[in-house]
Formats: structure tokens, sequence, C-alpha cells
């Protein structure tokens, strides 16, 4: 009730919104009807539910987490946490993955859009020999149809040039004198069977051409656009963000990333990642401006002068981006919880649902999810951890004291993509309601939900869904390592000189000043000048350093055994001869390639994923606005697009083990290829420059209907000072006609086999 405390009180004038909604017959009206509250009880019910799912599948999987956060820190630190941080360590683990990282990401995955395998034509059965029997019955076609219009116009002549006889009636002479009409060289011109089963082959070639033109056409532009999308990743780029992945999936044994689409309305659908535009400094004045609404802020605080002055650096700039496109996002290994009946993570096969975890201010929360106020469940430190306040002070969820207080710290914000309902719901621990209304995914894929795994150690085991990590596999050698540099290093203490004299032999003062004694100082002690110094100090035994003890050779033996890292490829050097040394590199690399392959695949996956969601959300105008107006953008259903064209990755093309073959075997079959006839040279030109890798454009370089320049120079006229270099001058033997011998051929040496990175 509204009132004037300095007024009297029979002043007082109830406000009509402190007053209870009333019916008309008096009674008091219910704040909410039975429908409303049973509406609002399912959804509170719901909503526990699916939290409730939530942490039960976190919990199944918390001793596979807390192995990954384990050997994190172990690749980190080289240490286990156990071990001081004072002794020996050298972290092998770590510059494993470095160097397996560096190995299997050298550069940007090139992707190349391809058809759906399908029988494009009907009539036509693919063999161009058909096409050339077609072709000539069209011609025979041609001619018999030309004589027969020639042989009807030749009737129609003569029958001009009969006089016509008034008595004669009809049926000689057709109408007004013309030929007679059964003459069947008068009759309309029948093609003959095999000239119109020809026709329909040469129609159903031509349309099954056209077709795959156009799908070849869609193809290329969706290249453009994917290559596009990689080089506008923010705030990394794509292949510092992959390598990340690498490095991640080597340090926990899994690493995922998740597709997104960002568009120029609406909430981002990423949650943490986001295109290079205006479009989260929009949300954050969006939010500011809501808090000064509804007097959050107030014209003094600190909130106020950051709207002020961001408003203005608005109102200076000419334009402001806000951008469309694809994104690509890293969750962390622990982020991403599969449900646990799930069999496999690559896949996610036989998961119902999986939930991708957040962590945010409730700043962003705000931002993110239209003015939300989750103040009650900002409750999380930046580790994680739960706090909460006992007997006046904070305290996290293991005991250990903690700075932030509950409501002052972050909200935990779970993504859930529910694969039996269709939908993705967003929810907050300790809040009962919708973040966001549930709907479908933001983008389509035909795996429902846009997140992929990456793996490396795929073992079969029923009881751990996670394949161990390089880090994992590498612990025990590490932890050997260690253990074996600091027994040699305490041993080494063990072992220096040490002396000892009889009690009572020397003063305590020159006791100390013998402890305090450097090399080369000379000291006086007060001892009879006549004692020698031999019979006061003896020396100590001590054991002596045997090296055999602290070998780690056979640590390196083993590393190479687990995780196929050798020693010299870790910066050592060891008694093994060349031959072990190659043979070892020879298994390294067989594992790598395997690796590799793993990673191309998933990378496909991927990309594949990425052109069916370019193809879904893209426009026409922003499609040809970003690949220029000859760009091809049709309007599929989801069927068409799930088969008609999809991206693949090249084989080989992040760790690239495979480009020196293939160029090797591109060599071998080209002489082949030139060979034969009905061979397109601009065809050969565009597929050598493609396995050498370089981005020529031959668009301004091909002109049709020009020979070769080897041609042109063989067929320009000689001077009479050079015709003995003339093929024709020279007859059958010349020396520009004679075969090649061996000597004669180009030399130069093959590309060597193996890691080519660039």
């Amino acid at each position: 009730m509204a009132f004037d405390e300095q007024a009297p009180l029979t002043n007082v004038v109830p406000d009509d919104t402190d007053l209870p909604a009333m019916e008309q017959d008096g009674s008091p009206k219910p704040d909410e009807t039975p429908e409303t509250e049973d509406a609002d009880q399912a959804l509170k019910a719901h909503v526990t539910k699916i939290i409730k799912t939530i942490k039960a599948d976190k919990a199944f999987h918390a001793k596979a987490f807390k192995r990954m956060r384990r050997d994190m820190f172990v690749a980190m630190y080289g240490r286990e946490e156990t071990w001081s941080e004072t002794n020996y360590k050298a972290n092998i683990a770590g510059r494993h993955v470095k160097q397996k990282t560096a190995t299997l990401y050298a550069k940007n995955p090139k992707a190349t859009a391809k058809r759906a395998e399908r029988l494009d034509f009907a009539v036509w059965d693919e063999d161009p020999q058909s096409i050339v029997l077609a072709m000539q019955a069209m011609q025979q076609n041609a001619m018999a149809e030309a004589a027969h219009m020639q042989a009807q116009q030749t009737v129609v002549a003569a029958a001009a040039s009969v006089p016509q006889d008034p008595f004669v009636t009809s049926g000689l002479l057709g109408h007004n004198g013309g030929p007679p009409l059964d003459d069947p060289i008068m009759q309309p011109y029948q093609p003959s069977p095999e000239a119109v089963a020809a026709n329909e082959l040469l129609t159903d070639f031509q349309q099954g051409m056209e077709r795959r033109k156009q799908i070849d056409k869609i193809g290329k532009t969706l290249e453009i656009l994917y290559a596009k999308a990689l080089r506008e990743q923010k705030p990394v780029d794509f292949k510092t963000a992959a390598k990340q992945l690498v490095r991640r999936t080597c340090t926990t044994g899994v690493g995922y990333v998740e597709l997104g689409f960002q568009r120029e309305y609406g909430p981002r659908p990423g949650l943490s990642d986001h295109l290079a535009d205006s479009k989260v400094r929009l949300d954050h004045l969006a939010r500011l401006s809501e808090d000064v609404a509804s007097g959050e802020i107030e014209s003094t605080d600190a909130e106020m002068a950051e709207l002020q002055a961001s408003i203005a650096s608005l109102e200076a700039e000419p334009e402001i981006l806000v951008r469309e496109g694809l994104i690509f996002d890293w969750p962390r290994s622990t982020k991403v919880i599969p449900d646990m009946l799930t069999k496999t993570l690559v896949g996610f096969i036989g998961a119902r649902h999986i939930t991708v975890e957040y962590e945010y201010t409730l700043g962003e929360v705000r931002e993110l999810f239209d003015g939300v106020d989750l103040k009650d469940c900002a409750k999380f430190n930046a580790e994680g951890k739960e706090t909460a306040n006992i007997a006046g002070e904070t305290f996290d969820e293991d005991g250990q004291h903690s700075s932030v207080k509950p409501g002052e710290g972050l909200v935990r914000v779970w993504k859930h993509y529910d694969k039996p309902s269709g939908l993705v719901y967003y929810v907050a621990e300790g809040y009962h309601k919708w973040l966001r209304e549930p709907a479908p995914p933001d983008v389509f894929v035909e795996d429902f939900w846009p997140v992929y795994a990456l793996t490396f150690n795929e073992v079969e085991n029923e009881d751990d869904l996670y394949p161990p990590s390089d880090v994992y596999l590498l612990r025990d050698m590490q932890n050997e390592h260690n253990r074996s540099r600091q027994g040699k290093r305490e041993h080494r203490e063990a072992a220096r000189p040490r002396w000892v004299f009889p009690n009572g032999a020397i003063e305590e003062e020159d006791q100390e000043r013998l402890k305090k004694m450097k090399p080369f100082d000379v000291i006086g002690l007060n001892v009879d000048p006549a004692t020698k110094m031999a019979d006061v100090f003896q020396s100590m035994p001590v054991p002596g350093v045997d090296p055999n003890l602290y070998d780690t050779n056979e640590t390196f033996a083993d590393a190479q055994i687990v995780v196929g890292a050798q020693e010299a490829q870790l910066g050592g050097t060891s008694n093994s001869s060349a031959t072990e040394v190659a043979i070892s590199a020879g298994t390294t690399n067989t594992a790598d390639g395997s690796s590799i392959d793993d990673l191309d695949g998933f990378m496909t996956i991927v990309a594949r994923a990425a052109g069916q969601i370019l193809l879904r959300e893209m426009s026409e105008e922003t499609v040809k606005a970003q690949a220029g107006p000859g760009a091809v953008w049709p309007h599929l259903s989801l069927a068409d697009i799930a088969g008609e064209v999809f991206l693949e990755i090249e084989a080989g093309s992040m760790g690239k083990p495979n480009q020196a073959f293939e160029i090797k075997n591109w060599k071998e079959m080209l002489p082949l290829l030139i060979q034969m006839g009905s061979i397109k040279p601009l065809w050969l030109a565009r597929e050598t420059l493609r396995r050498l890798d370089d981005k020529m454009d031959l668009t301004d370089a091909v002109a049709e209907g020009i020979p070769s320049i080897a041609s042109m120079n063989q067929t320009a006229q000689p001077s009479a000072a050079g015709a003995v270099n003339d093929p024709a001058a020279q007859g059958g033997e010349g020396k520009n006609n004679a075969a090649k011998g061996p000597s004669e051929v180009q030399p130069g040496s093959e590309a060597p086999l193996g890691n080519n990175r660039v």
C-alpha cells in the first residue's frame, strides 16, 4: 500500500494495485487458476527430471573425468600431483603430445564437394560408343527426313504443272489438282525405331549431364563457402583451434567439436563461440539498457558510465557489422556429458541424449537468455566447484576456502540434446524453469546432435566408454623416469665428499668457519701447529654412484612399445644402431598413419555436416554475396540435402603423408592419359594442379582452340640455317623423331615418401 508517512491516517487512499483481485460476487479472485498451477508443476517436474538425468550421467562418468584432469596435470607439469614440485621432473608426456600434434595436423584440411554416387541416366548405359552410334543414327535420320521432304516438294511441283480437267473425278488427284492424297510420299515423315531410340538416348544423356553439371556447380559453391567459414572463425582461427583439439585428444583421450550457425538476428546457438562481428557487443548493450530501465543500475554506478561510453562509440561508427555463417565450437573434454548408455563416443552409438556444460557470469546469462536473472544460482567458482556459506565462511565442495561467495560466482548452464523428443533443452542448476523454450536443434544434421568426437586409441571395453589417452599410457614411464633421475640426484648428494674428526679435536668456532668455507679459501684453525691435518680430519667412506641403477633406456623402450615415441624423437640419444632406429621410425609412422586416418575421417564427417548446415541455413542472396554472382544455390528438402551433395576432406590433407605417393602415381599415369583419345587437356591440367597442391587459377590461362606451345613450336617454319633441326627434313630416323633412350630422359629423384608437412 502506497502512502505518505507525514500525512494523517484519514488521508490514506488505497492504491488499486495493492488491493486483491475481486470476483463479481465480491469474493477474492485466486491468483492462479488450477490449470496454470498444474502447468507450472508439470514444467517444474520436467526441468527437475532433465537436471536429474544430467547429474546421473555426470556422476556415471566422474571417474573418467577425474582421470582426464589427472592426465592434463601430468601433460602440463610432467609429474603426478603427489610428486613434490622440488623433485626432479622431465616432461616426457608433454613433449610427446607436442610432437604428435605437429605430426598429425600440419595445415587446414582441403574440402572437396562430391556428388553422391547414383545412376543419373535412365536410357544411356554410360558407354561413350552408344553416344557415337546414337549420333550417327540421328544424322542418318536427318538425311532421310531431308530426302523425304525433297520428294514431297518434287511431287507437289509435278502435280502443279498438270492442266486441271474439270471432268476428271477425284481419286487420282488431290484437292484443286494437288498430288494424290493416298501417295505414301505425301504422308508425314515417320522416323525409324532406331532414330526414336537414339533421340531418347541423346535426350537422356543431355539431361543427365546438365543435372551433373548443376550439382557440380553447387558443390563448387559449397567448397567456397566452407573455406570462407574456416577463415572467419574467431576468437581463434580454425587451424589453431583444430590443433588444440588434436592436443586435447592426445592428452585426455577424446576431443569434441560442435557445429552451429550464427544468424543476423536471434540468439547465438554456440553459446561459447561466435563470428567476429558486433552481435556480442549489441547483446551486452541491450542487457545494460534493460538494467537501467528496471532500476538495477543507478546514475552513479560504473555500468551507467560504461553504457554511455558504448552508446557514444556506436553513434560515432558509420556502420555496425553483423554476420551470419557457420560456427565451430570446441567444448572441453570434461564438458560434454554423454548418455550413460552410450556404447562408443564416435557417433555416440546407443545414446539417447548428450549434454554440453557451460559456466557463465550473471551478466552473460542475461545477455544470452533474454534477461533471465539467476542470482540465486551463481554459486560456482572458476574451477567449476560449488561454494556454500558455512559458519560465516565460504567453502567449496572439496572443503577448501573459496573467495567466491554464493550469488557472486558463476552459473552452471546445460544444453541438453534429447533425441527421442527431438528437442534441445537449456537448463541451469538450481533453476526450475527453461532458460529458453524447448525447440529443435538450431541446425539440421543427419545425426540430430551436431557434436562430434575424435579419438585415437579406441579399444574394445564394456566397462569404460573413454579410450586411454597417450598421456595415460605414458604415465608409468613418466613416473619411472622421474623416480630414476630423482634417485640419482639423491645418490649424488649422498656421494659427495665428507670429513669427520674426533670430538674435541677442534673448537666450535673453527667448526662453524669450516662449514662456511668456500673453495680456495684459506683459514686458520686454533690447533697446535705441529698437528697434522690428516691426523685430525679423515675422509668418510660414501657409496659410489652406479649408473646402471638409474639407466632410463628401458623406460624409453617401453614408451616406444606403448605410444610409438622413441628416444631419438624426444630429443635423446641411445646406443641403438641405425637399423634399429629406422625400424622404430617405420613403426612410429605406421601408428601415426592410423591416427591421421582417424583425423581425416573425423574431419570428413564434420565437413559433411557443415555442408548440410550451409545448404539448409544460407540464403541465396548471402551465398551470392560471398561466393560470387555465378554461385548456384538450390532450395532443397532435408532428404535432398542429406543425400545429394556432401563435402569430403582430401585424403591425407592434414599430415600429408600420401601426397608424394599420389604425385608418383600421377606421374606414371599421365603419359598413358596423354596418349588416349578424347581426354580433355583442361581436366588434365586441373588434376595436376590439385595433386601438386597449387592454387593457380586456370580461368585466365586457358583459351579454347589454341594448340599447345610445343605443337606451335614444332609446326613453325624453320629458317635456312635451322633446316637440319626440322623433323620433316630429317626423315623418320631424325633426331627429333627418334625414340629417346634411358640416358636422355630428364633426370630427377623420386619424391620422398613420408610426412611432407607444409
